[in-house]
């Protein structure tokens, strides 16, 4: 069973594994410090954990239960944390467009190299 003194020791452990301050986070997302150390106590609102996840950039299930839905390489966590830095828009879509070019680039090199085996 997942108690509040979970949550809020991976809140903490986050903050200080990212060189944040919790009263940043707070003022960040518009909710008191008081609200942060509440948890200790009990489990945050669902509105209030997705705030935390958000800005931390962790999932809510592994904010409240301590379990990942999938496990990511430390590259595979770098470019999601980099992604969700990105401020715009517009900036995320310029870069799944490139993600999406290098995808069909190699399936094309896929397809030439399996014809000149053929």
């Amino acid at each position: 069973m997942t108690d509040g003194k979970a949550i809020f020791d991976r809140i903490i452990g986050v903050l200080a594994e990212k060189g944040l301050k919790r009263l940043d986070m707070c003022r960040a997302i518009g909710i008191s410090s008081q609200n942060i150390t509440n948890i200790k106590k009990s489990i945050p609102a669902a509105d209030t954990a997705i705030k935390i996840a958000d800005y931390l950039h962790v999932s809510v299930k592994w904010l409240i239960t301590g379990e990942q839905d999938a496990e990511l390489s430390q590259e595979e966590r770098d470019l999601l944390d980099a992604f969700r830095m990105l401020g715009e828009q517009k900036d995320k879509d310029e870069i799944m467009g490139i993600i999406n070019l290098k995808i069909e680039i190699s399936k094309k090199g896929v397809i030439i190299s399996n014809l000149e085996n053929a």
